[in-house]
């Protein structure tokens, strides 16, 4: 026992001098994509990179470290992501990747462009490859690379980090157009409980993400590449923007004027890229996000916390936007510039409704339901057109606790909000065009010294604005915690045009959100067990669905016994199609969290068919509701 003990004693005395004689890390940089790497002379790119290890610190040195592989440019720090390649089309490519590590290293993307995304360049430990191949058709693309795994959404910890964006330009200059390029990557560790958890975007994680600066009134151009595992619908607040492509790691589709589509919120897929471009139409703080709560906020730095820091994180103010928010978040600030300000309103002009915030305990286990009762300015009850929530022995149910606000458009609102809860809270108002103290993030809406608040138990908030378009939007909490999200703090919010009504006989809202903090499951119009919808023969019907949910990408379709039904896209998030992309087709649709889709369905036989919603990641069976078609 004693010669063992002693054994152990030495070993541990020699792990000193043996980390002490291993060469620490070299830190790698945030990558701006910026910079495009290599030397571009006469039509010819050359540039070497290498794979190598490294110290990723997205907060910054005193937040965690994460030891990956990443690319380098040679004689260059390396970098996450990885160098930017960006040349003109027609550009003849000569590229050596000299693998640095100890594993072997499987290479994609590197390629002309159209091409093979799967495509494989392997390259042995310690060896070099010379690849030599033109530029190919303008577009936005991206290389990666994996020593853990043939799989793209497995490259979860050491290899995550292995991406880096491969631009190319129109041939003509005068084609070519100023852009920002963004690199969402992700990092996880699930050997331990609470898991490791980072994402960013070039390379680093709100609030050491770049914020950035813009000028009003001018057109911005940006490039997004999905180079992580996960699912991310990227939202843009107070203003929409319009999708100019889609592609991959190998091909890109860019969209003519006819066929780009305007959306506040875009699903993005693992390893898929996207062109985008938008007007900053509103002076104030803004934000582009990942609308997947647990990408962008505070819980993900637990895994990196001492019990003692958790218990110290959980007293902080939640509404700290430094703290609070994590992740997949950039800022934005639209400076002044020659806008024209809004005529201002008397405040008899203004339709006025109260929105009251309230709670019913222990709905959710021992946690609270929450939702809101809406009152016009007498205080009288607002009718609750939301369908009604099934409960035994309540003879046609009782109201839901998310009901549906109305708007006009073109007509401003004053909207009261009054809290009954025991939390601070701010209601963000997702898709609507407005001005930023309106928005609803708390501590970060607004302009210089006029910044967004939260409201306390017990107070209340005026928000105002005029809704410029007619469409289906949601209202929502955005507090930066997944309880009152996942509680039911939301609502739909429809917008119609003047003189008209939303008729509940033929519009059809499908709200998709959490059951409960502690809970996997989902509500449709907040119950898990919806009610049953009624539809007849021949009637045209819009439906709206809603994904509220805190995390899920769901998969829904419209099925009968005999197999899936058609129905007709007409818009998204809000804002009509383009007409190519009205068509007939398969009900079937996935939906992230933050994207609205409107249908329209016309029944042509009786019978009875089904609103089946999955779990997308995994095709399970989350809800169904039963839709009956009668004569």
């Amino acid at each position: 026992m004693t010669r063992a003990r002693a054994l152990i004693v030495c070993a541990s005395l020699a792990l000193p001098a043996a980390a002490a004689a291993q060469p620490a890390l070299p830190i790698a940089a945030h990558n701006d994509n910026r910079r495009p790497a290599g030397t571009l002379r006469d039509g010819t790119l050359l540039l070497r990179l290498e794979a190598v290890m490294a110290r990723w610190l997205p907060e910054g040195p005193a937040g965690p470290a994460r030891d990956v592989q990443v690319f380098a440019e040679d004689g260059r720090a390396a970098e996450v992501p990885g160098p930017l390649i960006r040349v003109p089309a027609g550009t003849d490519l000569r590229v050596s990747v000299r693998n640095r590590l100890a594993t072997p290293l499987k290479l994609r993307g590197m390629m002309e462009h159209p091409g093979d995304a799967a495509a494989i360049v392997d390259i042995p430990a310690g060896e070099i490859r010379e690849l030599r191949f033109e530029a190919g058709t303008p577009g936005t693309y991206f290389y990666w690379a994996t020593t853990t795994s043939e799989s793209y959404v497995l490259r979860r910890m050491i290899d995550s980090q292995l991406s880096g964006a491969f631009v190319v330009d129109p041939e003509r200059p005068a084609d070519r157009l100023p852009d920002r390029i963004f690199v969402i990557s992700e990092w996880l560790d699930q050997s331990v409980r609470p898991a490791k958890f980072t994402a960013a975007i070039n390379g680093a994680s709100w609030p050491h993400a770049e914020r950035l600066t813009l000028p009003f009134g001018e057109a911005v151009h940006w490039r997004v590449v999905n180079a992580s595992f996960g699912v991310h619908p990227m939202h843009l607040h107070g203003t929409f923007y319009t999708v100019e492509s889609r592609g991959d790691a190998g091909r890109d589709a860019i969209y003519d004027a006819e066929n780009r589509r305007l959306v506040t919120t875009e699903m993005m897929e693992p390893g898929t890229t996207m062109a985008m471009r938008w007007v900053p139409d509103r002076v104030g703080n803004w934000l582009f996000h990942c609308h997947v709560l647990a990408h962008v906020t505070g819980d993900m730095r637990r895994g990196d916390m001492t019990p003692a820091q958790r218990e110290e994180a959980a007293h902080h103010d939640e509404h700290d936007i430094e703290k609070a928010m994590a992740g997949l978040v950039i800022g934005i600030t639209v400076t002044s510039g020659d806008e024209t300000a809004a005529p201002d309103l008397e405040p008899h002009v203004r339709r006025r409704l109260t929105l009251r915030m309230t709670q019913e305990p222990a709905r959710y286990g021992s946690g609270p339901s929450l939702g809101f009762a809406i009152l016009t300015d007498d205080g009288t009850p607002v009718p609750n057109t939301a369908p009604r929530l099934v409960v035994p022995g309540e003879a046609g149910g009782v109201p839901n606790p998310s009901p549906t606000l109305v708007l006009t458009r073109g007509e401003p609102v004053s909207l009261t909000l009054v809290s009954e809860l025991p939390r601070d809270t701010q209601i963000h108002w997702h898709g609507i065009e407005l001005e930023s103290y309106h928005d609803g993030v708390p501590g970060w809406s607004g302009h210089l010294r006029q910044i967004t608040p939260a409201i306390k138990p017990g107070d209340q908030y005026e928000v105002q604005f005029t809704p410029p378009r007619a469409g289906t939007f949601i209202y929502h909490t955005h507090a930066h915690d997944r309880e009152q999200l996942a509680s039911g703090l939301y609502g739909a919010l429809i917008v119609v045009e003047p003189g008209q009504t939303l008729d509940p006989a033929t519009e059809r809202i499908i709200l998709i959100g959490g059951a409960g903090p502690q809970s996997a499951a989902i509500e449709v119009n907040r119950s898990t067990n919806p009610a049953a919808m009624d539809l007849k023969v021949g009637v045209t019907y819009r439906f709206r669905l809603i994904n509220i949910t805190p995390n899920l990408t769901v998969f829904t379709s419209l099925r009968g016994d005999w197999g899936v039904v058609k129905w007709k896209p007409v818009s998204k998030d809000g804002a009509d199609l383009p007409p190519s992309q009205m068509e007939a087709r398969r009900a079937r649709q996935t939906i992230s969290v933050g994207e609205t889709y409107d249908f329209e369905f016309r029944p042509e036989a009786p019978g009875e068919l089904r609103l089946e919603v999955q779990r997308r990641s995994i095709d399970a069976m989350l809800t169904s509701m039963v839709i009956r078609v009668s004569k």
